[in-house]
């Protein structure tokens, strides 16, 4: 990754749960492989790994609840 920013100058679209888990990803790597460990980095870090996880967690929801509405429409059609 280069460390001159270009990952920011491109357009990011956000979408989904896991676009935002993805942008967040880049974000930390890029804070990780920049310079030495400081406070207000590992602060920044933990803040965007939660986030991260969060985003996982409605992911995961989006896409069990995408699947229970298909199964509920398969039934309608039987009924």
């Amino acid at each position: 990754m280069a460390k001159n920013g270009n990952e920011f100058t491109k357009k990011v679209r956000i979408n989904k749960p896991q676009d935002v888990r993805r942008m967040l990803a880049k974000v930390i790597n890029i804070l990780l492989q920049d310079g030495e460990m400081t406070i207000d980095k590992a602060k920044t870090i933990a803040t965007l790994s939660n986030t991260a996880l969060k985003s996982m967690e409605l992911g995961d929801l989006a896409e069990r609840m995408d699947k229970i509405e298909e199964l509920l429409k398969s039934q309608e059609q039987y009924d």
